[in-house]
């Protein structure tokens, strides 16, 4: 099947409308889908998203990494709120679904290959295959449950259970994103991530 990898993420979605475990519907809705799919390669960092404008886009890691980005009000830097690598659904939700401006950034980074599809090429997908418009809910509420458990991790977790999480959910993850990313994504400086790591090792 040709971009396995996207449909086997679509379709472990939960909960999945009984018509979509049909073989030959689930296999007209595959063809509809990659009739519409971009594939864009990325050698160097990119804005997919800048904050301001509407998410007109919703990207499938194939493979790499992206990140999503805001500014912090008081202090002006920047703050990494989620990390996708393969098989990660990236987009703004909000900013996707209700056509808003995004208060967020979302950059690829070098060595990443997407898959894209735009908000109407979706709709029209939702159209042909009305059961799908599931799949709108389903990627929201991931954003909700993964926001909800990251606030507490901030509150609750120090900066080294953090780090820790990080290098364990996101495997070399630190090869893959600079140092200052990293550091912005646990709530440190980089000198903290720095100290922190001479201090306990490389876990």
């Amino acid at each position: 099947m040709e971009n396995r990898k996207l449909f086997d993420v679509i379709f472990r979605l939960k909960p999945l409308p009984e018509k979509l475990t049909e073989a030959s519907y689930a296999d007209q809705l595959v063809a509809a889908v990659n009739e519409r799919l971009t594939v864009t390669e990325h050698r160097h960092r990119y804005l997919l998203l800048n904050s301001g404008h509407v998410a007109d886009y919703m990207y499938f890691v194939e493979r790499g990494t992206v990140r999503c980005f805001y500014f912090g009000e008081s202090t002006g830097k920047e703050v990494t709120s989620v990390i996708w690598e393969e098989g990660g659904i990236v987009c703004d939700p909000v900013s996707f679904f209700h056509l808003k401006a995004s208060d967020m950034n979302i950059e690829v980074m070098p060595g990443t290959r997407l898959l894209s599809i735009s908000y109407r090429q979706l709709r029209e997908i939702f159209l042909d295959f009305p059961e799908t418009e599931i799949f709108s809910r389903c990627i929201s509420l991931q954003y909700v449950y993964y926001f909800t458990q990251r606030t507490r991790q901030l509150a609750d977790w120090t900066a080294w259970e953090r780090y820790r999480h990080l290098l364990k959910t996101h495997p070399g993850i630190e090869l893959k994103l600079t140092k200052e990313i990293i550091a912005s994504y646990l709530n440190i400086t980089p000198q903290s991530l720095s100290r922190m790591i001479r201090q306990n090792g490389h876990p």
